[in-house]
Formats: structure tokens, C-alpha cells, sequence
């Protein structure tokens, strides 16, 4: 039984033997495979620490630079803030300035609006009076030529048979011709006209015959200051 049990030894050894031989064969590929994989992962780090070194470096010029920019922002926007209130207070300023300016021009508006109807009220009295001195100058100079006509046929009136509103008119220009003319003694015998006594356009002797009328433009003695006023 011995026998046969080392003759199964010997030849169960003899099998295994080149089974292990293969075995050691493979390990030591798988090895090599192993030792070369873990030179090019240890290779590969070292390339990856000096990326991370360069990168560092890298990022440490970045955060330089994003410290500098946060910089000139908080700079620009200090100051941005300092315009924006600048410009706020010139806007204020610039709609208080428009809001005068359109006060002052309604303002002037109306002024100018108030001014145009009263300057056409006073051209319209203006020609208004005009017209009535144009009548009156008519009045006045058709009354010298019949006077100087005729003026026996005149009889002078007192100032209480005039009309009252007539009355008025010849008073203040009485007291006007009275205080400018101090020194004149004559008395008032017609509506604004003035003689020493009374009607006498021209001495008796001198004057022509009632038959012709001649108008002698000229031969007034009248004193026609201020009829215009009446």
C-alpha cells in the first residue's frame, strides 16, 4: 500500500509540475503587466502634480486678478452711486427750473393776452376820440365862419342856459384858460370862446358888408385853446 501511494505521489507530481511552471509563467507576465501599468499610473501623477502645480500657480494669478477687478468694481460702483445721486439733484433742479419757466410763461401769456385788449381798447378810443376831435374841429370852424359871417345874429349865452353836461365842460376849461392866462381880464360870453366884452370878430368900421361872406381864414380873435379837451 505504501508503494502505490508514492508511486501516486510521484506521478501526481510529475502532472503538476508543468501546471505550475505555466502558473508561475502567467504571474510573472501578470507582474511585468502590473509593474509596467503601475509605472505609467505613478508616471501619470507625477504629470498630474505638475499640471496641479502649474494650474496652482495659475490660480493664483487668477484670484490676483479677480481681487484687482473686484476692486476697480467696487470702485466704479462707488462712484456710479456719488453720479447717480449728483444727477438726481440736477434733475430736481432741471423740473423746478421747467416749472418756473412754464409759471412765468402762462404768466407773460396772460399779461401780454391782457395788455393786447386793453392796447385795441385804447386804439379804439383813440380813433374814437379823434373822430369826435375831427367833428368838433368841424363844429368849431363852421361856428368861426358864420360868426365872422353874420355875427350880429348871434347873441352870447350864459354858461346857466347851456346844458348841464355842456355847463361842466365849459367851467374846468373856464378855470384851465383862467389859471394859464392869469393876466387876461375878458369874460366868458360863448361856449369856450373869449372876448373883452362881447362878440366882436371885427371893429364896426372894418366890417364887411352882411351881403358877402368872404371867410377870411385868419380874422379870429378868439381864444381857441383846449377846445379839444371839452
Amino acid at each position: 500500500m505504501q508503494t502505490l501511494t508514492e508511486l501516486y505521489r510521484v506521478k501526481s507530481c510529475d502532472t503538476l509540475a508543468p501546471v505550475a511552471v505555466s502558473i508561475v509563467a502567467v504571474a510573472a507576465k501578470e507582474i511585468e503587466t502590473l509593474k509596467q501599468t503601475l509605472q505609467e499610473k505613478e508616471n501619470h501623477i507625477l504629470v498630474m502634480e505638475q499640471v496641479c502645480l502649474s494650474e496652482s500657480e495659475h490660480q493664483a494669478e487668477l484670484e490676483d486678478s479677480i481681487i484687482a477687478w473686484q476692486d476697480k468694481y467696487d470702485r466704479l460702483y462707488e462712484s456710479h452711486k456719488r453720479v447717480q445721486k449728483v444727477n438726481q439733484g440736477l434733475e430736481d433742479k432741471l423740473l423746478k427750473l421747467v416749472d418756473r419757466n412754464t409759471a412765468e410763461r402762462a404768466q407773460l401769456t396772460s399779461d401780454v393776452a391782457t395788455l393786447s385788449v386793453r392796447l385795441a381798447q385804447a386804439n379804439f378810443n383813440i380813433s374814437k376820440l379823434q373822430r369826435e376831435i375831427e367833428r368838433y374841429k368841424t363844429d368849431i370852424n363852421l361856428a368861426i365862419q358864420l360868426l365872422q359871417c353874420k355875427p350880429d345874429s348871434f347873441v352870447p349865452q350864459k354858461i346857466s342856459s347851456l346844458p348841464i353836461d355842456i355847463q361842466s365842460k365849459v367851467s374846468s376849461y373856464i378855470r384851465v384858460d383862467t389859471n394859464s392866462h392869469s393876466d387876461s381880464e375878458g369874460s366868458i360870453t360863448g361856449v369856450g370862446i373869449t372876448t373883452t366884452t362881447a362878440y366882436k370878430v371885427l371893429p364896426a368900421n372894418d366890417s364887411p358888408p352882411r351881403e358877402t361872406c368872404p371867410f377870411p381864414p385868419t380874422a379870429m380873435v378868439y381864444s381857441m385853446r383846449g377846445l379839444g379837451k371839452c
